[in-house]
């Protein structure tokens, strides 16, 4: 902890020169995204604020290659962001993973098309968008369900509107993977005055974009030692994927103003997000190791499977909100009511899977084969000819897959609240707030698998499906013909008959009705604000699944907890240019949907009343985390500087476990795989910012721009399993977090270089296998994500006040993402996806 915070001063101190002229300009953060006059416009807007916020403006957004509203925010100070097929999908915010945090579109929020809480956001895009806030401290007006931050994604208002309004983006780009061009986003935004008191805004937007992804990875546990020396264990395996991703989008948003009062507005969004993909695996597992060696080891037993996966899957996000504003006797007063969907629907897939048979070195007069281990991302295989006879022969049918599954997510909720100013407080002018918020969410999950593995399916040959083979990039590979997916897609039922409606093994049914009431002050004195306030949360939850996928044998829970968050945020103005922010609040995040529903498979054991299996647990308890936060920022002429510090102590973390001679819902186990609530855990870190104009630069180096953060965090967490107290590092969260930009603003050029670091998190605990994670966890079978950092380029050229032109290199470096067990050195999942290319027209009326 004192390296990092010597680290952070060292960085501070360099900030000191920098910050060398006066200026009335303030900011609370600044953002390492868009021109300088949208930095500005989020300085202003965070200067204003009373909390601790981060802003991206509108017309920030767009201004980077970012694709989908996660990589928008993740050139913020604290936020890192995980990828999917090389584009950003989940959103942390200080170390703490996206189900411990909130989303909101217009104030009402965003449920999560997956099964759990967490937000994909790599289909919503941010030509969507006119703003993003990330609220890194609550007051008591803000839903309480936000230990790491919360996160409001703002569309454009017809309030806002100065004329009339028409944006027109078209982009194409070019990836060096896919090889394909024709991959086109357009945008348009328009919104005008359709009367003296009624405005309205509609915003359209679709993209498709091609993505090949080159792939090793490994099964689970995939590794052992022999005197020291590494080998794989478990199954090894190239993937090949080649998808494309389409997103289309509309906003819409109607004002009126009654009179001077009070006004009524109405906004939706819709976004649709299709994912077509391709999935090839080439899969060599049953290995059995001869002799192992410093950088190789032999193989005496392998198997080959050459699978082919073809799915079409879709994720729909809508939200609805009706709401006005008026005066009542003095009292402000804000009635919304809205309604959010988010589905996911993966009805429309086969996967199938040939294999060979499976081979040893009796068979193959020796080794069949070596595994080179001198590159551990890209692991090598070379087969003995015998082997490479067998395994690449004409395959049979191994396995017909067909999954069918349907999540679905919806939220409605109404709201008051009450605003009057004019009161006194400790001689200071104070605003009252108080109000209600009544929220009702259901989560249903019908999933279903459809397996054939009958002799009539066994007997069809890989041959019969116009097997083709692929080039490899990767040296010491080989990648073996597979099926036309085409081919086998075209038979999609054929062999299955369909859904199988009578499994209920996966599917279930979550209720959440949260009720709550706050009351807040905001003090006005000579040098600082002040707002203090408490909000009650009052939660009923019940949830019904299946033991077993038996409707007959049905179980069902409740629970109901109250939390109660008090809060104080102090801004504090040490002169015209200094500031210091402090807060302290109390935050929750419910359990996660796949943790506490009743999906289980239990069975009485021996007779004697108790249960043992697995299941998940609807008693657990609410993570609460008691949060602190304190900053100094100082304003120059064209500069900023901030530096800050918070600590979250966090209660009831959850990770899976196995327990014993424990109640749970009722029921007396003598054995179970579960969830439980754990220790505590503590978060805490310092976050640095700098913005510097280097306007004091002779011509034409006046433009110039440079803007950092860095974010320095740590935080562990225990676990008492069966060989002892085991500590890790808290989920998802890296150490080191920075983001730098450095740009040329000036007449017609607006110019950007950019990169975004992060170090090594974890990932997850024994690829979530409850059992191993109590009988055999140790670091070896953590899974982390490695450090990784993105450079972009952007350069936008202004022809007229309308148009502008603007080309993009996002990637530069071809940064891979490389995931492993423990150490660097022990594979388990290494993706390339290339680098991208686009170039775009832009005009504004």
């Amino acid at each position: 902890m004192y390296k990092k915070l010597l680290s952070v001063l060292a960085l501070l101190s360099i900030s000191n020169s920098f910050i060398a002229q006066e200026s009335e300009d303030s900011v609370e953060e600044v953002v390492t995204v868009g021109t300088k006059a949208s930095l500005i416009s989020a300085i202003d807007k965070q200067r204003n604020s009373n909390l601790i916020v981060s802003v991206v403006d509108s017309d920030a957004l767009g201004d980077f290659p970012d694709t989908t509203a996660a990589e928008a925010i993740r050139r913020l100070s604290g936020i890192t962001v995980e990828n999917d097929q090389g584009e950003g999908r989940y959103v942390n915010i200080r170390g703490i993973s996206g189900d411990l945090n909130s989303i909101s579109v217009n104030g009402a929020l965003v449920p999560a098309p997956e099964g759990g809480r967490t937000v994909m956001l790599d289909g919503l895009p941010t030509e969507l968008l006119d703003s993003i806030e990330v609220y890194k401290s609550l007051t008591a007006d803000k839903d309480a369900d936000s230990i790491g931050g919360r996160i409001e994604f703002n569309t454009k208002r017809a309030t806002s509107l100065d004329g009339t309004l028409l944006k027109v983006k078209l982009d194409t780009s070019y990836n060096t993977q896919s090889k394909n061009s024709d991959n086109p986003k357009m945008a348009l935004t328009y919104g005008s005055m359709i009367s003296d008191n009624v405005g309205h805004v509609l915003g359209v937007t679709y993209a498709s974009k091609q993505i090949v992804t080159y792939n090793n990875e490994t099964g689970f546990p995939a590794w052992d030692t022999d005197s020291g020396n590494i080998f794989l264990d478990d199954d090894w395996e190239m993937r090949f994927y080649d998808l494309t991703r389409e997103r289309t989008g509309i906003t819409y948003d109607i004002d009126m103003v009654i009179d001077d009062n009070t006004s009524v507005y109405a906004n939706f969004l819709y976004n649709h997000y299709e994912d077509d993909e391709l999935r090839n695996k080439e899969e060599f597992g049953k290995l059995k190791t001869g002799n192992v060696f410093v950088n190789s080891s032999e193989i005496n037993r392998i198997r080959r499977d050459a699978e082919v996966r073809k799915r079409i899957e879709t994720r729909d996000i809508r939200t609805a909100i009706l709401g006005g504003e008026t005066l009542i006797n003095g009292w402000f007063t804000e009635v919304q009511l809205s309604h959010s969907y988010a589905e996911e629907n993966d009805t429309d897939n086969v996967d199938v899977t040939f294999r060979s048979k499976t081979i040893d070195a009796d068979d193959c007069g020796g080794p069949c084969g070596t595994f080179f281990y001198n590159n551990p991302q890209k692991v090598g295989l070379a087969l003995s000819s015998y082997a490479q006879g067998v395994l690449y022969a004409d395959l049979n049918v191994d396995a017909w897959e067909e999954d069918w599954s349907l999540i679905k997510d919806t939220e409605t909720a109404f709201s008051v609240d009450m605003t009057k100013d004019g009161f006194t407080f400790m001689n200071a002018p104070t605003t009252v707030k108080y109000g209600f918020k009544y929220r009702s969410r259901e989560k249903k999950g019908d999933s279903n698998k459809i397996e054939v593995d009958d002799d009539n399916v066994q007997a069809l040959l890989q041959s019969e499906f116009g097997p083709y083979t692929r080039s490899w990039p990767f040296a010491g590979q080989q990648f073996g013909p597979h099926a036309n997916e085409n081919l086998l897609y075209a038979r999609k039922g054929q062999y299955t008959g369909g859904p199988d409606y009578d499994n209920f093994s996966e599917d279930f049914t979550t209720n959440e009705d949260i009720t709550a009431l706050y009351l807040m002050g905001t003090m006005e004195f000579d040098k600082a604000v002040v707002i203090a306030g408490i909000r009650i949360e009052d939660t009923n939850y019940d949830t019904l699944g299946y033991n077993d996928g038996d409707i007959s044998d049905v179980l069902t829970a409740t629970k109901s907890y109250t939390f109660v968050s008090p809060s104080l945020n102090v801004k504090y103005f040490l002169n015209d240019q200094t500031l210091v922010r402090g807060a302290i609040w109390r935050a929750l995040s419910r359990p996660g949907f796949g943790q506490a529903n009743l999906i289980a498979d239990i069975k009485e054991s021996d007779g004697d009343g108790t249960y043992k299996g697995e299941m998940g647990n609807p008693d657990l308890d609410p993570y609460e985390a008691t949060n602190f936060d304190i900053s100094i920022e100082h304003y120059g002429e064209g500069s900023f500087a901030s530096f800050g510090y918070f600590k979250k102590n966090i209660d009831n973390a959850i990770y899976p476990l196995a327990v014993a001679n424990t109640t749970i819902n009722g029921l007396l186990f003598s054995e179970l795989l579960t969830y439980v609530n754990t220790d505590d855990s503590d978060v805490d870190g310092f976050e640095l910012n700098i913005f510097r104009e280097l306007d004091m630069l002779p011509e034409p180096f006046d433009g110039l721009f440079l803007s950092m953060n860095v974010t320095k965090t740590d935080g562990n967490s225990s676990l008492t399993v069966d060989s002892g107290t085991v500590t890790f590092p808290f989920r998802k969260l890296s150490e080191d977090v920075s983001n730098i930009s450095v740009g040329y603003d000036k007449n017609k050029f607006d110019i950007r270089l950019s990169a975004v670091s992060r170090s090594p998190y974890l990932d997850y605990l024994a690829d979530d296998d409850i059992e191993t994670v109590q009988k055999d966890l140790d670091n070896n079978n953590i899974r982390y994500t490695d450090d990784h950092t993105q450079i972009d380029f952007n350069l936008k050229y202004k022809i007229n006040e309308q148009m502008s032109v603007k080309f993009d290199i996002s990637n530069i470096t071809d940064e891979p993402e490389f995931y492993y067990w423990g150490t660097p050195n022990r594979l388990s999942q290494y993706d390339e996806y290339g680098r991208t290319y686009s170039i775009g027209i832009r005009y504004n009326l």
